[in-house]
């Protein structure tokens, strides 16, 4: 990702979006934490369905909260209707500066 832009990570699933209860993703760099959490029907800014995908979209401001180079890792977790608790691996997200940071 580069700071200070809307950079868009895609989780593709196993199972269709509509089977979930609930979907955390966590974006997580040292004692930084940023969390999108589904529930209760209601998507958080920034995260949308399609189907088997997960997506999503950090606001430029997000962006800014993860400094360059350092590592920074993004994880899907998620219950299912049925009850279960399932997790992705860690995805490495690698945060790269910009030459201006100025928010647009």
């Amino acid at each position: 990702m580069y700071r200070a832009t809307t950079p868009t990570t895609t989780f593709t699933l196993e199972v269709e979006t509509s089977s979930l209860a609930q979907v955390l993703v966590t974006f997580k760099q040292d004692d930084v934490s940023l969390n999108k959490h589904y529930r209760n029907g209601t998507l958080p800014s920034g995260m949308t369905f399609d189907g088997k995908k997960v997506i999503v979209k950090l606001t430029q401001e997000e962006s800014l909260l993860f400094d360059e180079g350092k590592q920074t890792y993004a994880q899907l977790r998620a219950k299912t209707l049925a009850g279960d608790a399932v997790a992705t691996k860690k995805f490495p997200v690698n945060v790269h500066s910009s030459l201006n940071e100025e928010i647009l």
